[in-house]
């Protein structure tokens, strides 16, 4: 079994134990890609096919608005999963998009593949009913959080997430948090003044 694999392998190892052939299995299924910093994995208006796992960089997915602002909706860093689900159940056209904010190596396992791996490794229905589980109570966290103040949500982010600020710009950062980046700028100098 390849290298590559292995950061998938113990991710599905803390919660659920495969056997050696249901590891070799789920490895068949997933197509191992790379993408340049920049480059699309999804574009608004296509149907989203796949889900993917990072196993190195960053994604972000995000939609673009009437006006042409960018509202982040998430990120996804080594070991997390991101897809546009509604898209993919329903065979929608997306109204998100997913791109490569570094050079990222990603796992990206098709719908139908999937659905098959349910039937076939029951297990992983289970994994994949956690990790759902997880991203549902990450989104309605995220409810809440936009209804606070901009610089309550700065607070916030910088206690969950201090560590992505090394890897974003500024624009992103303030574009997932709801706010200007001028306004980013000033919560960044008050926090500094106070420490």
């Amino acid at each position: 079994m390849s290298v590559h694999y292995d950061s998938i392998l113990k991710h599905i190892d803390q919660h659920v134990t495969l056997s050696d052939q249901e590891k070799k299995t789920l490895c068949a299924a997933l197509i191992y890609k790379k993408f340049r910093r920049k480059q699309y994995l999804l574009q608004d208006g296509n149907i989203c096919t796949h889900d993917y796992f990072v196993i190195s960089g960053c994604l972000r997915q995000y939609e673009v608005s009437l006006n042409g602002k960018e509202n982040t909706v998430q990120f996804a860093f080594e070991n997390w999963w991101i897809s546009d689900w509604n898209s993919m159940l329903h065979s929608q056209p997306s109204v998100y998009n997913i791109e490569a904010m570094e050079s990222s190596e990603v796992f990206m396992i098709e719908k139908n593949e999937l659905e098959k791996l349910y039937t076939e490794i029951p297990k992983l229905e289970s994994y994949f009913r956690k990790i759902f589980l997880n991203a549902f109570i990450s989104l309605q966290k995220r409810i809440l959080f936009q209804q606070k103040t901009a610089e309550e949500r700065y607070l916030e982010f910088t206690k969950s997430y201090g560590w992505f600020e090394q890897r974003l710009s500024q624009q992103h950062i303030a574009s997932f948090l709801g706010i200007t980046r001028e306004t980013l700028n000033r919560l960044k100098g008050q926090q500094h003044k106070e420490n």
